[in-house]
């Protein structure tokens, strides 16, 4: 019995020792899972401490930026409302241009019917001092006078011209802003021949039938 005592004691002993060290090192275990924890906590204060501790980028040029993104519209529009000052100003210039044409044209026109007026009056003058003035037939006149007939009245020193079978004198010197090579046709105003030029549609001289 004693022998069968002893070997169990021992057994029981060895199992005891083989289990100390496993139990003994599971409070350690425990112990490290708070540092682990502590060390995890501290390293986003490193980070931070190392974001820190780099060097910023001066923010003075965002206000720069901003000035110059703030002028460039400014500049633009300046731009804008030079372009429509010149240009107001170049269509008040055409304004001008065109009002003083217009009445340099009036202005023509008042003074070559004016001096129509003086020229009728002399030609009705000459007209009632010769009563026998030379006429141009009927049937002469509708196929080659009037209006619907242009010529070109051929340059002489004379004032004399050749026109549908008969000869002209120009009562007065030829005007200087008539060309010979006007389309001019002759006409019968009150009893009298006249010379007329359509692209000075103001003046119209007295021609005589030789």
């Amino acid at each position: 019995m004693e022998r069968k005592i002893i070997p169990l004691a021992i057994a029981t002993t060895v199992v005891l020792l083989v289990g100390l060290p496993t139990y003994s090192q599971e409070p350690d275990k425990e112990k490290e899972k708070p540092a682990q924890q502590q060390e995890r906590k501290k390293e986003p204060d490193r980070k931070q401490e190392a974001d820190r501790a780099k060097p910023q980028e001066p923010r003075q040029q965002e206000p720069k930026q901003q000035e110059r993104d703030r002028r460039e519209p400014d500049r633009a529009q300046q731009k804008q409302d030079a372009e429509r000052a010149k240009q107001a100003d170049r269509q008040q210039m055409d304004k001008q241009q065109r009002d003083e044409k217009d009445r340099a044209k009036q202005d023509k026109a008042a003074q070559q019917h004016e001096q129509q007026i003086q020229r009728d009056q002399r030609n009705n003058a000459q007209r009632d001092g010769n009563r026998n003035v030379r006429r141009i037939r009927e049937e002469d006149f509708r196929s080659h006078f009037g209006q619907e007939h242009h010529f070109h009245v051929e340059r002489r020193d004379d004032r004399r011209f050749h026109y549908g079978g008969y000869w002209f004198e120009l009562n007065e010197p030829w005007p200087a802003d008539w060309r010979y090579d006007d389309d001019v046709y002759i006409d019968d105003i009150d009893g009298d021949y006249y010379l007329i030029d359509p692209f000075h549609p103001g003046l119209r001289i007295l021609v005589v039938v030789e």
